[in-house]
């Protein structure tokens, strides 16, 4: 087995601490809402980043490869931060409702005011109360960070929710920083790497996760960092107990902002599987895993095991959406092909083309404004030809290259996507086919681009690459002007 050896003093943690400087200074400037600014704090806020882009260029190594992903990690920063900018608390979110709004207790804006008035959780039956049968963690971080807000900001600023994105943009913010540490460690080419890292760090998901307000962009930060986290203690010919004990952390707390994160656990659980048929000194890893369950298990199952014994919910209980309110969500039942292969004019319910739509943009409907529905029809049309050769770099890199990684990748992207098959099937809802459900599959995508261009033919190669960077550009550029939608100036 390769093992990886890592530098004791290497970039990550540096990078977190970075990445939370830069939020507080947005915040500081910014308020995290447009509305705020004036010459002065726009003026500041270039200055900054102006610092901070030329902090990552200067020292992001000097050979042609690092130099694109540092400006590449520029442009992810800039439209993350523009993002937030212009997206309100209340814009572009996945039911938020609205904050300061009294709707019976059912949105994640109540959820989190709740916590922050209440100190405690909400006493009565969940299955009453829409999205408060998610578990808490990532409202009760919220609630926590207003909390601090409010005391140390001006009065005039109690009522600034947009405070909150700056969570939000430090959780996508990390998620980058992990997911660029993650890609140095795997088996590819320098350009492999880079574009790897283009697919990931400009994936229109996590730049409308930089400003989303459920708990979806913790969850997510947590999961992909157990999964980092799961690699590198996997290849550590040490198998640090710390290491394991972090992965447990991040699964558990991960689950604790968002059940479905622990579906992490299959590729992790493989390799721990894997691990430990190699070890010598399996006595010591069974303990070692008896101790990473106790920790894991209850950090993320108490609050549905809470919520079984109190109102008998379901462990795997999901809220469903109020048709009497939006009839249109129910899919009605049909055959099984229908809903991957009906591509008639007006079809809301085919899997395929509504979750490649969501990828692109999240809900939001650019087709009415004639700039943004130009440069949104060639990123979907980018993203439909990237996620095709995605799938053959995927049956190629298999019948070339089958070591550790590849199958670690292939667990993940085939678990990911047959739960949310079983997800569309089990909840019929047109609300069901969302791409923010699987994002992890970017994961493997992004390594599976990589590896084309050490294995794949040269034809797949430059595709690969035309349409990695297509997606880069279309999406970057969608998300820079998504505001005009809001001004309509056009």
């Amino acid at each position: 087995m390769t093992t990886i050896k890592l530098k004791p003093n290497g970039k990550l943690s540096i990078d977190i601490a970075l990445s939370a400087v830069w939020c507080i200074f947005v915040l500081a400037v910014s308020g995290c809402n447009i509305a705020l600014m004036n010459p002065i704090r726009i003026v500041l806020l270039i200055v900054g980043f102006a610092l901070a882009a030329f902090y990552i260029y200067k020292y992001s190594g000097k050979d042609k490869e690092a130099k694109i992903m540092a400006v590449v990690t520029i442009a992810a920063i800039a439209v993350r931060t523009l993002y937030v900018l212009y997206t309100g608390a209340e814009q572009r979110q996945h039911d938020l409702g609205e904050f300061e709004t009294f709707h019976g207790y059912a949105y994640h804006s109540e959820y989190i005011e709740y916590l922050l008035n209440n100190h405690k959780l909400l006493d009565e039956d969940i299955t009453q109360h829409w999205q408060f049968y998610h578990p808490p963690f990532s409202h009760a971080v919220s609630a926590l960070f207003f909390a601090i807000y409010r005391k140390l900001a001006p009065a005039s600023y109690a009522h600034n929710w947009d405070a909150l994105q700056c969570l939000s943009l430090f959780y996508s913010l990390v998620t980058l920083a992990v997911l660029k540490k993650f890609i140095e460690l795997w088996n590819l080419t320098p350009k492999g790497k880079t574009i790897a890292y283009i697919t990931v760090a400009l994936l229109p998901e996590f730049i409308v996760f930089s400003g989303s307000l459920n708990n979806d962009p913790l969850a997510i930060t947590l999961a992909i960092s157990a999964f980092y986290l799961a690699w590198v203690w996997y290849n550590d010919e040490k198998k640090s107990f710390l290491k394991l004990m972090g992965i447990s952390l991040c699964i558990g707390f991960g689950m604790m902002a968002k059940i479905s994160a622990g579906l992490i656990a299959f590729p992790i659980g493989f390799m721990m599987l894997k691990a430990f048929f190699e070890s010598k000194k399996k006595l010591k890893m069974v303990w070692q895993y008896l101790v990473f369950l106790a920790v894991c298990a209850p950090l993320g199952l108490w609050y549905q095991v809470r919520n079984y014994i109190k109102w008998q919910v379901p462990l795997t209980y999901v809220a469903r959406p109020d048709i009497e309110a939006s009839p249109r969500q129910l899919i009605a039942p049909m055959p099984f092909w229908r809903r991957f292969l009906a591509f008639e004019e007006g079809v809301d319910y085919n899997i395929i083309t509504e979750t490649l739509n969501q990828a692109c943009f999240d809900d939001e409907y650019y087709r009415e404004h004639m700039i943004l529905a130009m440069i949104g029809y060639l990123l979907l049309t980018a993203f439909t030809v990237f996620t095709i050769t995605i799938l053959i770099n995927f049956i190629v890199n298999w019948i070339k290259d089958r070591d550790m990684m590849n199958l670690v990748m292939s667990i993940l992207l085939i678990s990911q996507l047959i739960s949310y098959v079983y997800f569309c099937y089990s909840y019929a809802y047109t609300c069901t086919m969302e791409y923010r459900y699987i994002v992890l599959t970017c994961i493997p995508a992004a390594y599976y681009s990589g590896k084309a261009m050490k294995n794949g033919p040269n034809l797949l190669s430059l595709f690969t690459k035309v349409f990695v960077y297509a997606v880069a550009v279309t999406s970057f550029a969608l998300y820079c002007l998504a505001w005009m939608l809001d001004v309509q100036l056009f």
